[in-house]
């Protein structure tokens, strides 16, 4: 059986907890599944601060750290996770955005690998900003974009397009499953090699004042890989992205200090 965690991240169980679990239907009658469910408004995230405890000496030293370290844990131990937000003024809402918040330190220290994540919004329709958001989180966490699914306030719909967003609800339930099913970590993108070049250089420019950072890439041998994992990378890409990189080093040696040796 597979096991999914669906955080959600509204104030109340409404339409978006009710697409969640008509999407739980869907996967359900395709295989056996799990889902427990997580409502971010019950699990009383105080305000994120910014005082960068968590990327300065480590996330165990956020003033949220048991409940942070808890929710990490669970989504790791998942076989997938579901993230859920209706769209609050073209964006996602200010729990999920807490949340998202939290995980700022897996942007510098990427522990999701090999995790499959799926998107979920509801609202009037505006899903692109959500999905935006939600996917650039989780791939610089390392995690899996497996898809995502908008579906526009139900009950005003026309009976046509209801069976249309029926239909949707089937066709990205296959497609997660079967993410969900292969093994295989997939080939980077030219984005996801940039960033891996930028953390990279960041950590060796930063090791004096983010020791952590520097101390984790040096720990997992990661200074001299071309990517966090075992991956053929093309030559074109290759190419690219040393582009990309010497023009992300000249632009910080002229801003930040420390650049100069890296």
């Amino acid at each position: 059986m597979k096991k999914i965690l669906a955080v959600i991240g509204s104030p109340r169980k409404g339409e978006t907890y009710r697409v969640v679990s008509d999407f739980e239907a869907a996967l359900k009658k395709k295989e056996e599944v799990e889902i427990e469910y997580v409502m971010l408004g019950k699990m009383e995230f105080r305000d994120c601060t910014g005082c960068h405890n968590c990327i300065f000496k480590g996330q165990e030293f956020c003033r949220e750290s048991g409940k942070v370290g808890e929710l990490q844990k669970r989504m790791l131990t998942a076989d997938a996770v579901i993230l859920a937000s209706p769209v609050y003024n073209q964006q996602v809402t200010a729990l999920m955005k807490k949340f998202l918040d939290y995980y700022s330190y897996l942007w510098h220290r990427p522990e999701m690998f090999g995790v499959k994540f799926f998107g979920i919004s509801t609202g009037g329709g505006m899903f692109k900003d959500v999905f935006r958001a939600l996917k650039m989180n989780v791939q610089s966490w390392g995690g899996i974009w497996t898809g995502e699914l908008g579906v526009p306030h139900y009950e005003s719909l026309t009976p046509r397009y209801k069976e249309k967003c029926d239909k949707n609800y089937k066709k990205k339930a296959e497609i997660f499953l079967r993410a969900i099913g292969d093994a295989a970590l997939p080939s980077p993108g030219i984005n996801q090699l940039m960033m891996f070049n930028i953390w990279k250089m960041n950590a060796v420019a930063c090791k004096g004042s983010i020791a952590v950072d520097f101390d984790w890439w040096t720990s997992k041998g990661l200074l001299d890989k071309s990517y966090y994992y075992p991956v053929k990378i093309g030559i074109f890409k290759k190419v690219l992205v040393w582009f990309i990189a010497w023009i992300a080093k000249s632009f910080m040696k002229k801003v930040y200090l420390g650049y100069d040796g890296v």
